[in-house]
């Protein structure tokens, strides 16, 4: 369990690297995969208010592909 927190916090700075690339659709894919390792992480150990964070910035993301795909 611990390898997948490591994985996830490793695929959420890769999606801060693709979006300072000003690659964001990219960027909101590799955060939404990296917070769903990290809600099953989370609940995992019990840590369920990280666990809401990371749901809430998922619904976050997926607002934000929603608004790509507009223009």
């Amino acid at each position: 369990m611990e390898m997948l927190g490591w994985i996830s916090t490793a695929l959420i700075l890769a999606g801060y690297f693709l979006n300072s690339s000003q690659k964001l659709k990219y960027a909101i894919l590799v955060w939404c995969t990296g917070d769903i390792g990290w809600i099953i992480y989370d609940m995992s150990i019990n840590n369920i208010s990280h666990a809401v964070l990371s749901g809430i910035i998922i619904l976050l993301n997926v607002y934000g592909l929603y608004k790509l795909s507009k223009k």
